[in-house]
C-alpha cells in the first residue's frame, strides 16, 4: 500500500503540467490614427507633421511606453509577404533608410528597433473579394454605396469623430492614442457598420455587402497574425483603429492567446 502511494506521488509530480507545456501568447492590438492623411472612411485632420520636432517628442515618449511590454514581435498594417517591408527595416536598422511620416514607420520601425527585434511582420490583406465590382449585383452595389455611404447617420460614431478630430487638431499623441484605445472609442468607431448593414435593403443588401467586406478582411488579418506568432510571443499589433474592435475580439475569444489592454501601458 505505501508503495503504491509512493509511486502516485511521484507520477503526479513528474507529470507535465499544461500551464508549462504551453506558453503564454500575449497580444496588445494598439489602435492608432494614421498620421498621414490617406483614402478613408474616416481621415486624420493633423495640421502638423509627425516629423517635427515636437511630434517626434511625443512618438518617442509613446514607443518608450509601449516597449516596456517587451514585445518579441511587432505586427504592422501592410501587406502581408511584401518583402519590401522586412527589406527596409533592415535597413533602418543599419542607418541607411530615412523613415517616412506614417504610424507603421514611426510606431511599428521604432518600436521593433527599440525592442531589439530582428524583423518587422506585415500582416495586412483585404481578403477575398465579395462584390464583384463587374457585376449587374456589384454595379447596384456600388452605386447604392457611393450615393448613400455619407448619409449614414450615427451619433455615436459621430461624436467619436469629432472628439477624436478635436485631439488631433490640438491634442498630443499619447492623448489620441489613450483616447482611441478605450473601450467607448472602440466601439463606438465599430457602431457604424451595424447601422450600414442595415442600409440599401432594395439594392442587393449593399449595406450588408460593405459590412461583410470588412468582417472578412479582418478575418483574414487575424489569420495572418495566427501564422506569424509562436506560443511564448509577446505581441504588439499596431493598427488603424477601426479594426481593433474585430481583432480585439478575436483576441480576446482565442482560448490559448491572452489579450493585453494597451492603456496598462498608453501612461
Amino acid at each position: 500500500m505505501h508503495r503504491t502511494l509512493a509511486l502516485l506521488a511521484f507520477l503526479v509530480a513528474t507529470a507535465p503540467c499544461a500551464a508549462q507545456a504551453t506558453p503564454t501568447t500575449s497580444v496588445m492590438i494598439v489602435g492608432v490614427a494614421h498620421l498621414k492623411a490617406k483614402h478613408d472612411v474616416h481621415n486624420s485632420v493633423f495640421t502638423d507633421s509627425p516629423l517635427s520636432p515636437k511630434r517626434q517628442a511625443q512618438i518617442s515618449a509613446i514607443v518608450e511606453s509601449l516597449a516596456r511590454f517587451h514585445p518579441t514581435k511587432v505586427l504592422i498594417e501592410s501587406t502581408m509577404g511584401d518583402p519590401v517591408w522586412n527589406r527596409r527595416y533592415q535597413q533602418y536598422l543599419a542607418g541607411t533608410f530615412k523613415l517616412g511620416d506614417n504610424e507603421v514607420y514611426q510606431f511599428g520601425y521604432k518600436l521593433a528597433s527599440q525592442s531589439g527585434n530582428p524583423a518587422i511582420y506585415p500582416v495586412d490583406t483585404w481578403g477575398p473579394q465579395l462584390i464583384d465590382d463587374k457585376s449587374a449585383s456589384g454595379k447596384r452595389i456600388d452605386a447604392y454605396l457611393e450615393a448613400n455611404f455619407a448619409k449614414l447617420q450615427d451619433a455615436t460614431f459621430d461624436a467619436y469623430v469629432k472628439r477624436s478630430d478635436s485631439i488631433e487638431r490640438t491634442g498630443t499623441y499619447l492623448e489620441l492614442l489613450q483616447y482611441l484605445n478605450t473601450d467607448a472609442a472602440i466601439r463606438a468607431n465599430a457602431s457604424s457598420y451595424a447601422v450600414l448593414a442595415g442600409m440599401g435593403y432594395s439594392s442587393d443588401q449593399a449595406g450588408a455587402a460593405y459590412v461583410a467586406q470588412w468582417y472578412t478582411r479582418n478575418a483574414y488579418i487575424y489569420a495572418n497574425i495566427r501564422q506569424v506568432i509562436k506560443p511564448g510571443d509577446r505581441v504588439v499589433v499596431l493598427f488603424g483603429q477601426g479594426h481593433e474592435y474585430l481583432l480585439r475580439e478575436f483576441i480576446r475569444l482565442a482560448p490559448d492567446l491572452t489579450y493585453v489592454d494597451p492603456l496598462d501601458y498608453l501612461k
